[in-house]
């Protein structure tokens, strides 16, 4: 089943280390993330001085760039607003912030525009190398620094604070340790095996050791990742009009990624189109355990809305907590597991789900539980698209 959007070739995992100046106190540097079928953009904001004010001043930076993002303006439009307002806060009470904002298409293509922020590193399984800001564009009387670059998948973008690049400062390093000796030790690790996921813990331990066993500044470094997506197909009832149930199963069979059938109803017209049988995996009498199916080509089956409405209540619990011999826990598992989920929704009139019974338990019909799942999937940074049949 194809959704209405393109399915993304890639997904850009996000891997951060963070550390406040003080221990207990909060950080000045803060991150902002936003991912849609299109791009994912991450915004790293850096509050001039530390605790509560640079946490106000990074927050109000990232939240107006990225709104502006969302209200449709380019990010040289976007960023061209904040930094009016940023030289304005040199000569008032305004709060100051530098930042870098990267936006990475599905197809790889990375845009990163820098205001008085270290330049950002591009890293791979073996090598990293930092991307000199040699692009500089007039903003009024400020300069911001654009990089481009293309990423394959395995390639990723490390984004720091100046936490990272003034370590050291007035100590070994007299101008601090710099972007570029940061990008020849990640260049190190790499060669030596490192996983580039545990780059960004390993860079806040060297700036707390060459920083005399403390942290300078508020630090940040942050991976933005580029690897191929795992997909997740959920079909979820059956269609408004019988006709359509081979078009919308073998559309299904024919997407990409694992397949998840919710309903038994959905169940037997999978079965009824591809003539094969259905056999009962799991029986419970338990309420907390629903039943399972086995359905050749098909990842997983399951009951639907009582299901649903239990991975809705739990899917954003730590796994570690999850029973074993559970649908729900395994379906919750499914969608840990995956970066894009699609749901197809059918809508044909399913009676019980207008029982009584159902709302005093608290249960939610199916069209309403899959929208507030897929909310909850968002904030877990989780791509979620729709089509309903």
């Amino acid at each position: 089943m194809k959704p209405d959007i393109d399915e993304p070739r890639k997904y850009i995992e996000i891997v951060y280390a963070q550390k406040a100046k003080r221990a207990g106190r909060v950080c000045g540097d803060y991150i902002l993330i936003d991912r849609n079928p299109e791009a994912t953009t991450v915004i790293l904001a850096d509050g001039i001085g530390t605790g509560i004010k640079a946490s106000v001043a990074s927050v109000m930076c990232a939240s107006r760039l990225m709104e502006l993002l969302r209200l449709g303006f380019t990010l040289r439009e976007a960023c061209k607003k904040i930094v009016d307002t940023m030289h304005e806060a040199r000569t008032s009470d305004i709060p100051f912030s530098a930042f870098s904002v990267c936006r990475i298409l599905s197809s790889g293509h990375a845009t990163i525009i820098s205001y008085e922020i270290p330049s950002p590193i591009l890293v791979s399984r073996r090598f990293a190398t930092y991307l000199p800001q040699q692009r500089f564009l007039s903003m009024g009387l400020e300069m911001i620094a654009e990089v481009n670059c293309m990423l394959d998948c395995d390639d990723g973008i490390i984004l720091t604070s100046d936490g990272v690049s003034q370590a050291g400062m007035g100590r070994q390093y007299g101008m601090g340790w710099g972007v570029q000796a940061a990008s020849y030790f990640m260049d190190g690790l790499l060669a030596q095996g490192v996983n580039v996921r545990d780059v960004p813990e390993r860079i806040l331990a060297k700036v707390k050791e060459i920083s005399g066993k403390t942290y300078g500044d508020d630090t940040t470094c942050l991976l933005l990742l580029c690897r191929e997506a795992r997909i997740l197909n959920v079909l979820t009832g059956p269609p408004a009009r019988k006709t359509a149930d081979e078009k919308v199963v073998n559309g299904f069979m024919e997407a990409d990624g694992a397949r998840i059938v919710c309903g038994s109803t959905t169940v037997e017209m999978v079965a009824r189109v591809r003539k094969i049988p259905v056999m009962i995996k799991e029986i419970s009498d338990s309420y907390h355990k629903p039943p399972s199916y086995e359905l050749a080509g098909i990842d997983y089956a399951t009951e639907g809305a009582i299901t649903l409405n239990q991975v809705y209540n739990i899917v954003d619990e730590n796994p570690e907590k999850f029973e074993q011999g559970s649908s729900v826990s395994d379906l919750c598992r499914l969608f840990y597991a995956s970066d894009t989920i699609n749901f197809t929704v059918g809508t044909a009139t399913n009676r019980a789900h207008e029982s009584i019974v159902f709302r005093q338990m608290g249960v939610f019909p199916r069209e309403i539980v899959v929208k507030l799942l897929a909310e909850k999937l968002r904030k877990m940074g989780k791509l979620v698209s729709f089509e309903y049949v």
